[in-house]
Order: C-alpha cells, then structure tokens, then sequence
C-alpha cells in the first residue's frame, strides 16, 4: 500500500519535542558539548535498529499502573547566522538544548496531563537576537484534564495547554522555534457525525519569563504566567469533506474551515486594544498524481487606545488584510515528488493614516514552513510581505526527505518595516522589492518514529536595506522516547 503523503512542514501534525536539566537555572552538563556528543552517540547506537517497525519508549522501561504513560523528546540544534538583515550582530550563532517530558494518565472518560519543558542555549552573543523564542528554562508547558462530556467525539478541557488550529499561521505549537505558545483557559470541540467539527476557546495567552535579554543570555528561571490584561477568544469550526458524494470525483477530498479569534489587551501603556480576527480556508489535500490547492483568506479589525508619552490618550483603528494561495502536484512515484507554487499578500502600515494600524498580526501561529526558519534567521512573517514562490519536496528513499523553497519578496507598502527586522524607510524612498532566498532542508529519519537529524540552510540576496548576501545554516538531531 502506497503511504500517505507526508506533508513536507508537518503543519497538521508536528512532531513535539523537549530539553532536560538538573536543577533550576543549571544545564544539565558542562561544557554543552558533551550533552550533544552524548545526544550523538544515542543517535548512532539508535540507528542500527531504523529497520525495526517498533520504536523504544520509555514506559518501556518503566512498571506503570494502568493508564499513565510517559514520553519525551530531546534537541539539540546548531545555528550560524552570517551577514544577517535583522537587528543586532551581523554575525551570531547559538546552540539551543531542549527536552520535553509529558506525562498523561487516562480514567473513566478523563486524561489528565502534565508537560514539562526546559529550553536552553549556549554561545549567543550578548548583541544578537536572542529572546524568549529560543530560551525557557524549565517550566511547565501543560497542566490540564480533557473531560469526555457523553462520549469522545465532545470534550472540555481545563487548564494550561497548547494547540494547533487550521494552516496555523494563527494558532500553532511551533516545530521549528525552541519554545511553545501555551494558553491557561478551556477549549471546548465536538464533532458530529457527518465529521464536522466545531471548537471554542476562552483563554489567556501564557508569557515566557524572564523576558529581559541578560536573563534570557544566562538561561535564568521564572515561573511563566498568564494574566487577565491578555485575553484570548476563539471559535473554528471545520468541515472535512462538506461536498463528499456529491461531486464524483475532485472536490470530495475537499476540506473548510471559517473561524473567528480576539485578543484583548490592556496595560499601563495600552489602555485598551482590540483585535478580531475573522477567516476562512479551503484546501484539496495531496493525492498521488493529483492536483491539489489551498486558498486562505484573513481580515482584521479592531482598535487601540494608548497613552502617549506625553500623558495624552491616543485612539486608533485596526484594519489589516492576509491572503495566501497554492497550487501543487504531486507526482505518482515512488519518491513521492510533489512541486508546487504559492503566494501570501499580508498588509503593512500606510504612513499617510498614522492612526490606523495597518499592519498584519499573526497571533499565536508560526512562519517557518513558509518563510524559513525563524531562531537565528526569521526575517520574514506574514505583515507587510507580497511573496511568491515555487517549492518541491520528494524522498529519495524512503527515510530522506528533501525541500527547496525559492522565493520573491517585496513590501506590501514601502514605508513600513520588512518583517521582523525593524528595518524601514519612513520616506518611501526605497524600493519595496527586497531581495529574494533559497531555503533548503534535509530530514533523516535515522530510526522511524525515534531518531531525526535535520539540516538545512537559507541564503538570502536582500535588496533595499542592505547589500551583502545573507547565509543562515543549522543542523541538529532529536531523540523521541
């Protein structure tokens, strides 16, 4: 039987992992680079068995009572950044550790779960980039009891936790970045027989402290927290095959999704600011030797009301537009070639409406499956950004799996910022065309379902604010048990 096609971003079902340390604000072992040869040689050891069809865990080895189980992942990643556009050093590179330890215990229709993180990282430079997307030492990510209300297909659940909703480009627990996005709230999803789906949240998006740059540098410990001032509402409801048997043929693999988020923040600066978000999506997942699409489209409204330097109040809209298309093929072979073009449009600020904001804001969700890796390089996200590109991904064999990505940019409006780099000409004077990148990616699944070594670089030629070549490289390995 011919296996699914893997989805080459992993965008619907990431593959979580973690970090382990001893006690509180001490890595685990120094100097760091005996935890990676160790990680190294698990690795090695690990891959004489990639024939096997099972892989270890570690209940395995450990006598549980029935139904709790425990699992984990550990990472390790080497970054260098060379020539980077964004803010800073030029020049950086960082190597980030990260273990993950989730434990779940399953009784009369509850599952209790608790998750433990510790992300850490070595060698950054004190004028680089780094922040709370690379380092969290450890913390909890998830603490909560998923309730079955009348049967599995209707469930709550309570407590801190992460999520993955749609393309997530809005709400997602990252695969890529180090650390993840956790919400304290309830999220309620029922499915209904005919498979459609219906979810609803009310939660307070969790903060990564400490969140000051010496404190990140030196791996220091503080309790995350959440709080009242930030709020997060949401509902998103899906409809895998809403035109099943009534098409005879394409468009039954078709899937939707409409959803409508807020976010509602206030503090002693922004007295009071509103962001709803309300969006649709429709996709034909890929088929061997089909065409497949995925369309999706994003407005935002909302106001802010900020006190100014000065002590007066100022009010202002919020109106910002996504929109992102692709069309791929994939080819009836045995490496699973799948070549595809798309295009994302997300709005920037117009200058000449200083009291609108114009620019897109992505919430909660992540950017490396579209714009290459975010950690040392993510100049791009999806604000202010027209960008279209061609991408192909196949397997040489079966445990090798291989992505090029060959992108255009330019800015939606030239007189906003590029991305996440600050970078702007408030003049209008630069051109908005900024330069373009191949990003390039191998992934080897040394033992199925256990060991994965994954290396990949982006070389970046920008136009506009900067004329030296930009070249990103990483490599890293990951553990599950």
């Amino acid at each position: 039987m011919r296996p699914t096609i893997r989805n080459n971003e992993n965008r619907r079902k990431p593959l979580h992992s973690a970090s382990a340390y001893t006690s509180i604000g001490t890595p685990i072992c120094k100097p760091v680079l005996a935890v990676f040869m160790v990680a190294c040689l698990s690795f090695l050891t690990l891959s004489s068995h990639a024939a096997d069809s099972s892989a270890w865990r570690l209940d395995d080895s450990l006598d549980l009572p029935e139904g709790l189980s425990v699992s984990g992942a550990f990472r390790s990643r080497f970054e260098n950044a060379r020539n980077s556009v964004r803010r800073g050093t030029p020049n950086d590179q960082v190597l980030t550790l990260r273990t993950r330890i989730d434990a779940k215990y399953v009784e009369n229709g509850r599952v209790w779960q608790v998750e433990v993180m510790d992300a850490r990282q070595q060698y950054a430079d004190a004028d680089g980039i780094l922040g709370t997307g690379d380092v969290n030492a450890l913390d909890i990510q998830q603490a909560s009891v998923k309730l079955d209300l009348g049967s599995e297909a209707t469930t709550l659940k309570l407590g801190r936790f992460t999520t993955d909703y749609g393309s997530r480009r809005l709400i997602a627990r990252p695969i890529y970045r180090n650390t993840f996005n956790a919400f304290d709230g309830f999220e309620f999803k029922h499915t209904a027989p005919s498979g459609n789906q219906v979810s609803v949240f009310a939660t307070q998006p969790v903060q990564r402290l400490p969140a000051d740059k010496a404190s990140v540098l030196d791996n220091e410990f503080e309790w995350d927290k959440s709080s009242d001032n930030r709020r997060f509402y949401g509902i998103f409801t899906a409809q895998p095959a809403p035109l099943a048997g009534k098409t005879g043929g394409y468009f039954d693999r078709l899937r939707t999704e409409v959803y409508y988020f807020s976010l509602r923040e206030n503090s002693e600066t922004v007295l009071d600011s509103t962001i709803d978000t309300l969006g649709a999506r429709a996709e034909v997942r890929a088929q061997p030797g089909q065409f497949d699409f995925e369309i999706e489209g994003v407005l935002q409204r909302g106001d802010n009301t900020k006190l100014t330097g000065e002590g007066n109040v100022s009010r202002g809209d919020h109106r910002a537009e996504y929109a992102f298309f692709e069309l791929g093929y994939s080819f009836d072979v045995p490496s699973r070639l799948r070549v595809l073009f798309e295009i994302d449009y997300g709005s920037g600020n117009d200058l000449e409406t200083p009291q609108r904001q114009e620019r897109f804001n992505q919430l909660f969700g992540v950017t490396a499956f579209a714009y290459g890796p975010t950690g040392f390089y993510g100049v791009f996200n999806a604000s202010n950004i027209i960008t279209p590109g061609l991408r192909a991904t196949f397997n040489p064999v079966p445990t090798l799996n291989l992505m090029a990505s060959y992108r255009h940019f330019w800015l939606a409006d030239n007189r906003d910022s590029l991305g996440r780099t600050k970078r702007s000409d408030p003049s209008g004077l630069t051109d908005s065309y900024m330069g373009q990148h191949l990003d390039l990616r191998a992934r080897w699944d040394v033992s199925p379902l256990s060991v994965r070594i994954e290396v990949g670089a982006v070389f970046y030629k920008p136009e506009g604010f900067q004329e030296r070549n930009s070249v990103f490289t990483y490599g890293g390995a990951e553990l599950t048990f």
